[in-house]
């Protein structure tokens, strides 16, 4: 029986280590036929049972990863959970991706696929894997005759982003044949790795201004998965507000394009290593595509990125202030303002676009 062995690191995540590493309460463990060990050490074996600290987690078959506070299996490769295939006759675009926020870019990123079959014809590329984003669904891509990685995330380096790059080649188990880069950064490190790169951005595809009356503040995205900082600069003076709604649970694009149009303002944050790397994440897109009056954490390349000056950026909670009564002061020319933003996002930044400059690089 062939056992691999994990550590808990000093976020009390289970990651995979030779070496000893000392956490206090890990979690519980939540799978089968699990023994935990501390130097060979039998501590626990039965499910549910709580890990010991100072402990490894061993598990016979799967990986392990840390939520909240269970060890679980790590998410398997299944047909609409992780892997997407859109298809011609003479061409299967595989996508690999895990997560909400993840799952909305493949969401409209195939519908874009298949729109350019039904308009263009079958590209004939053979089988394209494409894996997304970060994680064990992105470091095991099936082989295809062509795999791609599009690099928009991090995952677990989000304090240390140069090292990623690294660390995805050496765990990857299919070599890319290209890299598809989010920023000019990301672009410059590939080719330097010795890697193609394309250089492309996220997008958008399904968000659009809807005409509905606004009012209130919100934030879409995960709770806890950005930095409290950061957080609290931007969301800190209104997150206790009866008019502010943070919501997690959408899961199809139109659902959320809804919510943004009912919206006065909401709110935008990026993860540092996103942010460092130059990366614009796909919120921003969806939002100005929404026509949604919008406030977002200062970002050095959003400009560069987008293709026009963006000003509604903060870097202190006395400017997300002023920003917010800003918009609420002048509720129509704020309005105004953001259908411009949508119509140049929905122009430049389609994902029809991006599908074409993607079948042009591969043919």
């Amino acid at each position: 029986m062939n056992e691999e062995i994990y550590r808990v690191d000093s976020y009390r995540r289970i990651l995979t280590a030779n070496l000893f590493h000392k956490s206090n309460y890990i979690g519980e463990v939540n799978e089968n036929d699990v023994t935990v060990l501390e130097f060979g050490s039998k501590l626990a074996t039965k499910t549910g049972e709580r890990i010991s600290q100072d402990g490894f987690a061993s598990a016979i078959a799967g990986g392990l990863h840390f939520i909240g506070n269970r060890v679980q299996p790590a998410p398997a490769k299944k047909l609409g959970e992780s892997i997407f295939p859109f298809s011609a006759p003479d061409t299967t675009i595989q996508v690999h991706a895990y997560g909400l926020g993840d799952l909305m870019i493949v969401r409209q990123f195939g519908r874009a696929v298949q729109r350019y079959y039904a308009e263009c014809g079958d590209p004939e590329l053979g089988d394209v894997v494409l894996a997304c984003g970060s994680g064990t669904v992105a470091e095991n891509p099936d082989r295809g005759d062509i795999n791609l990685w599009w690099w928009w995330s991090f995952g677990d380096f989000d304090g240390c982003p140069e090292q990623y790059l690294n660390h995805y080649i050496n765990e990857t188990k299919v070599e890319p044949d290209a890299i598809l880069c989010p920023s000019q950064r990301c672009v410059k490190e590939t080719e330097q790795a010795g890697y193609n790169a394309l250089y492309f951005p996220l997008g958008t595809q399904a968000f659009e201004p809807l005409g509905f009356d606004r009012s209130g503040m919100g934030y879409a995205g995960s709770k806890n998965h950005k930095r409290s900082e950061k957080r609290d600069k931007v969301l800190g003076p209104y997150r206790g507000s009866e008019t502010f709604e943070w919501v997690s649970h959408f899961v199809y694009p139109e659902q959320l394009n809804q919510w943004y149009n009912q919206k006065m303002v909401t709110f935008g944050l990026h993860k540092e290593g996103q942010r460092q790397y130059g990366m614009v994440n796909n919120r921003v897109f969806e939002t100005l595509a929404s026509g949604t009056p919008f406030v977002l954490e200062s970002h050095p390349t959003v400009n560069d990125v987008l293709g026009f000056e963006f000003p509604y950026q903060t870097s202190s909670v006395e400017e997300t202030r002023s920003l917010v009564d800003q918009i609420r002061n002048n509720p129509e020319e704020t309005v105004a303002e953001f259908q411009d933003y949508a119509e140049l996002v929905r122009e430049n930044h389609s994902y029809d676009a991006r599908v074409s400059e993607l079948i042009e690089f591969l043919s």
